[in-house]
């Protein structure tokens, strides 16, 4: 008989706490006309000074090619990030003034999120977790899919 943590799905359990948490952030920063995974990708840019390849952007947020194409598209449009050409055929995307202006304007509204968060969760709770997942992540990276 399998033990009760390999009967519960991680993927679904990870899924729904994503999207539980993710919701308390989307409404926070929807204030600042940004959903989580929008702030995400501008913060991820707004610590490279450099034009980033997309192909590493989506790597270091774990999205898949076309996910990151679709979640990039919006920024674009509202002038928040700058795609250009890269090496070859591939792309890549920076930050724009105004996505810089709009990521100042997001952060108290994500700081309001995390705050709230963590008085709820815990700051000490949510210091191991993190380290939790952050592995989590490297072994889930390092684990083939059934495809490859």
């Amino acid at each position: 008989m399998p033990s009760p943590a390999a009967s519960i799905c991680a993927a679904g359990t990870l899924r729904r706490a994503t999207r539980s948490v993710a919701r308390i952030y989307d409404a926070h920063l929807a204030r600042a006309g940004l959903t989580t995974t929008q702030f995400s990708l501008l913060v991820a840019l707004e610590r490279r000074a450099t034009p980033t390849p997309l192909t590493e952007l989506a790597a270091e947020q774990v999205f898949e090619r076309t996910s990151l194409y679709r979640a990039i598209a919006p920024l674009e449009r509202e002038g928040l990030v700058a795609l250009t050409a890269g090496a070859g055929r591939s792309k890549q995307v920076q930050l724009t003034a105004k996505g810089v202006r709009r990521v100042a304007d997001a952060r108290p509204h994500w700081q309001s999120a995390q705050d709230a968060f963590l008085a709820e969760f815990g700051r000490s709770a949510w210091g191991g977790l993190a380290k939790q997942l952050a592995a989590i992540v490297d072994v889930a990276r390092d684990i083939p899919a059934a495809s490859e």
